[in-house]
């Protein structure tokens, strides 16, 4: 596995840990899926019955198929599910070694969109496959984050199961699970800063989190820099409270001296919560109030954007300005960037490719130096960035007298007739 991948994996496999272990805990819509009461709530064919011992209960369903190799429906289920929502799917299954016997079982989850999953089938999900392998106990599978169509509000859960033999084949089933996944937003703030700057000054990311619902929650704390994300921090904020996190690199992620991208992330069966963030400008002797950065939405990434009015970018003798640039790229492939810069009146002042890694954050100093166009008066320039994929592209023109940045907010490419 590829560096990048399994960061991936194992930054999901955090989160979604350390976001369940404070969110409220989805139940198993399914009734009796644990088989603890005999086979109860569940619509069945004779074939079924109850038998003592399962994967982890008391009991479990027991199908006595008859040679079936097309399969059948031995079980359903219908519970009441919300459009638009993720769910996961799980359940455990046992075939014994049967001589001259074979068979297999799956499950299914079907949407509809009437209640008590009546009228035609919206469309399915992809099924937990189990067949006879070794060793011959229990198997246990998942799927998760199975997105429900818009007009779902009920879902039919079935049990197929399929024998080949000349005698019935015995087929165990235990701990059938749907319930809602643990629904997590993430928010990416594509410039965060706890570091020194050239001219004495530190620059550092505050942040801000608003919790409107009338519960506590938790949400997950991440930066990326150098290609890899740190381990994820979980804090808490109060029920419609708002915690402000000075600092937050060096104070929460034990990040001094860094800079990345800051990836926020929350459950969202609580409701929204606001996230907003500001690099403060901490300069003693000429002190700044910094700038405020957005936090974005993994779609607001984009692969192209223009950034007018570049605030500062003039000629000037003292060297009082400086724009920056850069991106964070979000995905598990390099990604190629181009940053163009133009006059106000067009004129073409340079370009520059750049190769983002993946998940690797990226700033460019000083972009009119960097194109050779220092000395130049660019009153109305332009910078115009493009991409092969959405990536998170940022502009800060910066008074170098306090430090003081100006966010630039990125404009979508204008569409000619």
């Amino acid at each position: 596995m590829r560096p990048f991948a399994a960061s991936l994996t194992i930054l999901s496999g955090l989160l979604a840990s350390a976001l369940s272990a404070h969110a409220v805990q989805a139940g198993n819509l399914l009734s009796n899926g644990d088989f603890r009461e005999s086979i109860s709530s569940w619509s069945r064919l004779d074939l079924v019955s109850f038998s003592a011992g399962g994967a982890a209960s008391p009991g479990s369903a027991r199908i006595t198929l008859p040679s079936r190799p097309e399969g059948a429906d031995v079980m359903l289920q219908c519970v009441a599910v919300e459009g638009y929502r993720l769910y996961d799917l799980s359940g455990a299954a046992r075939l014994p070694e049967w001589p001259g016997h074979s068979g297999g079982v799956s499950l299914r989850l079907q949407w509809h969109a009437a209640p008590n999953c009546q009228g035609p089938t919206l469309r399915g999900a992809p099924s937990l496959d189990f067949s006879y392998t070794e060793p011959t106990g229990w198997q246990v599978k998942e799927r998760r984050r199975i997105p429900a169509p818009q007009e779902a509000v009920s879902a039919l859960v079935v049990v197929v199961a399929r024998a080949a033999g000349e005698e019935p084949y015995p087929i165990f089933v235990d701990d059938v699970v749907l319930r809602r996944s643990v629904e997590d937003e993430d928010f990416f703030i594509p410039t965060a800063a706890s570091v020194r700057g050239a001219k004495g000054e530190r620059f550092e990311t505050d942040l801000w989190v608003h919790n409107p619902a009338p519960a506590d929650r938790v949400f997950a704390l991440t930066l990326w820099r150098d290609g890899r994300p740190t381990t994820p921090v979980v804090l808490h904020v109060g029920a419609k409270q708002t915690r402000h996190l000075p600092d937050v690199l060096s104070t929460m992620l034990g990040q001094r001296d860094a800079a990345g991208t800051l990836q926020f992330s929350y459950d969202l069966r609580g409701g929204p919560m606001l996230v907003s963030s500001r690099v403060v400008t901490v300069n003693p002797e000429s002190p700044g109030n910094g700038t405020g950065i957005p936090a974005l939405r993994r779609d607001e990434a984009r692969t192209s954007a223009i950034f007018p009015g570049l605030s500062g970018a003039r000629d000037d003798a003292s060297g009082a300005f400086r724009v920056n640039a850069g991106a964070f790229n979000p995905h598990a492939a390099p990604v190629e960037a181009v940053v163009g810069l133009y006059d106000g009146d067009g004129t073409e002042l340079g370009t520059f490719t750049r190769t983002l890694g993946p998940g690797e954050w990226l700033q460019v100093n000083d972009v009119f130096r960097e194109v050779g166009a220092g000395g130049f008066a660019t009153e109305g320039a332009t910078l115009a960035f493009s991409a092969r994929l959405p990536v998170f592209p940022f502009v800060i023109a910066v008074d170098n007298r306090s430090g003081d940045g100006t966010f630039i907010a990125a404009r979508d490419v204008p569409l000619l007739p």
